[in-house]
């Protein structure tokens, strides 16, 4: 058996290497046309190579499992038509040690999965973004909103915590966030600094150095009476200051990736600082889990390849099992993104609706099987 599952397995990460290379051309393709329209208005032809060059990685992290399925569908459905699995059968091997000698595959492809998308793609398509704002001399917009970023930020204080609202309007690639607007909450929810700066740099292990920062002090209001108050309003002159954050970079760089394309570390540590923040976190932990699964998946859809094995040529050709087998990928990466956004809205538990589309795929499988079996 150690000769046939060093084969098998050899012949999977072959032609699941064939069709990923296919799927990733055919997705480049796309990408390429989709910037026809900015090829020389705002950048030129080689720059959109490189973008869409530093958009692949990410594009190999979504299509693995469904490479991984039609890979292994096409290996099983040809050693079936070669009557190889017939023999095998007659030689007693069982369903149980099939499935154990497609984990072995399965299990380098999910290693390489997890350490693809944890480390390559996140990085690559963050370059891209930095990139593509480099050639276009612009800075990079916060996503989906109008108003900039905003983060909450808690500090304990000997009376109470302490809340501060930090906003900024864009980032450069080199991680200088402009357009700054801090606002300082008291423990009574009362506000007592706001502070405008044009831009700021970060230093590690000390804060942001915010550049023409005007630091407007208020006087606090006990009470809403007619009593003067003779406490004044302190405006500085714009200076350069220290900024005391605890607050990074990579925080304001969330804002501007779609939290699927980021790793399961940057994840989980923004659904930290949501947390601590008392902010809500559920589209965030969504993904985190999204990240933990996708890839197990792909031992799913190559036990969905299994029942392929047990078809005759009577049954059909590989065309029309490779067909099967591209509607089955399809109808996993539909189901997976719908039940995030469904969850999302329905507020269900983030582990339930990560587990929903991968569970769904396995009860097909051992449907599949089952119904092959009983044949």
């Amino acid at each position: 058996m150690k000769v046939i599952t060093k084969h098998l397995t050899k012949e999977i990460l072959q032609a699941t290497g064939f069709v990923l290379l296919a799927l990733v051309a055919l997705f480049a393709f796309f990408d390429l046309v989709g910037q026809l329209g900015r090829i020389g208005s705002r950048y030129g032809l080689l720059d959109a190579f490189v973008i869409t060059g530093l958009s692949l990685p990410m594009r190999i992290y979504e299509v693995m499992p469904i490479a991984a399925l039609l890979g292994t569908v096409f290996v099983m459905s040809q050693w079936a038509s070669r009557s190889e699995f017939t023999i095998l059968r007659v030689a007693g091997l069982s369903p149980v040690r099939l499935a154990a000698i497609l984990m072995v595959p399965g299990i380098i492809l999910v290693a390489f999965t997890y350490a693809f998308g944890e480390f390559i793609a996140p990085s690559s398509d963050s370059y891209s973004r930095e990139y593509r704002a480099t050639v276009q001399h612009k800075t990079m917009d916060i996503r989906g909103s109008d108003t900039g970023a905003w983060v909450r930020e808690t500090m304990d204080s000997p009376n109470g915590p302490q809340v501060r609202y930090i906003n900024i309007q864009k980032m450069t690639p080199t991680e200088e966030a402009l357009d700054w607007r801090i606002y300082d909450f008291d423990e009574k929810q009362r506000l007592t600094r706001v502070i405008a700066a044009e831009s700021g740099n970060y230093v590690d292990d000390q804060g942001w150095i915010l550049q023409g920062a005007i630091n407007t002090a208020l006087p606090l209001l006990e009470n809403l009476t007619q009593t003067p108050i003779m406490d004044r309003v302190m405006v500085s002159s714009p200076t350069r200051m220290m900024f005391r954050s605890a607050i990074d970079p990579s925080i304001f760089g969330v804002m501007m990736l779609k939290p699927e394309n980021m790793s399961m570390r940057s994840l989980y540590r923004y659904v930290n600082h949501l947390e601590q923040s008392r902010q809500e976190s559920d589209r965030y932990e969504i993904a985190l889990w999204n990240k933990a699964f996708y890839p197990i998946a792909i031992l799913v859809m190559i036990a969905l390849a299994m029942p392929f094995a047990y078809m005759n040529r009577r049954s059909g050709g590989v065309s029309i099992k490779i067909f099967a087998g591209v509607m089955i990928g399809l109808a996993f990466y539909t189901i997976n993104n719908l039940f995030s956004y469904i969850g999302m809205l329905n507020t269900w538990p983030p582990l339930v609706v990560a587990m929903v589309p991968t569970a769904c795929m396995l009860v097909l499988a051992m449907i599949g099987m089952w119904f092959v079996e009983r044949r």
